[in-house]
């Protein structure tokens, strides 16, 4: 077995994105405006897993405003200067990729660009039961009333969570 390859993101990799996003999420679809703008307005967060020169997993993730993240395929426009955490945007696998350490090495990587720009907190919208996942990794649920309505588009297992660097 091939193993896979673990690097930043390129233009050019945003078919494969899409591709490993339609299988994951079929739910949850966003377009190629958001992940080209999230790739342009961060690349050191967005991170793509790679096996025989196919795309079979990426993470998408940026400096946001705490207890705000942007609602499902929405464009942002910049990163604010105001951020005071860094946001999970995806993090998403093909079935065959899991188990690999692949999803530890991008969240690994994710975590030190979050500690050296200095942030103090992460944040993520867990979906379909991946909360479970997401605890391996530190991340606590909080409940933010403000937020609940924008959790809604995600389903009702949806929830926020943080974790402290």
């Amino acid at each position: 077995m091939t193993s896979f390859t673990f690097r930043n993101a390129q233009p050019e990799d945003l078919d494969g994105v899409l591709s490993v996003q339609a299988v994951v999420f079929p739910a949850f679809q966003e377009s190629r405006a958001t992940f080209s703008e999230r790739l342009r307005l961060c690349p050191d967060g967005f991170f793509v897993v790679e096996e025989d020169g196919v795309i079979k997993g990426y993470l998408v993730s940026y400096p946001f405003q705490r207890l705000n993240p942007p609602p499902l395929d929405t464009l942002i426009g910049s990163v604010s200067p105001d951020s005071d955490a860094y946001y999970v945007h995806d993090l998403s696998l093909l079935p065959e990729m899991r188990g690999r350490g692949a999803a530890v090495a991008m969240v690994e990587a994710m975590t030190s660009v979050a500690r050296k720009a200095n942030f103090a907190t992460m944040g993520l919208i867990a979906v379909g039961g991946a909360d479970i996942f997401w605890r391996r990794f530190g991340f606590a649920p909080v409940f933010v009333e403000a937020l609940e309505p924008r959790l809604r588009a995600y389903g009702a297992e949806a929830a926020y969570m943080e974790r402290s660097l």
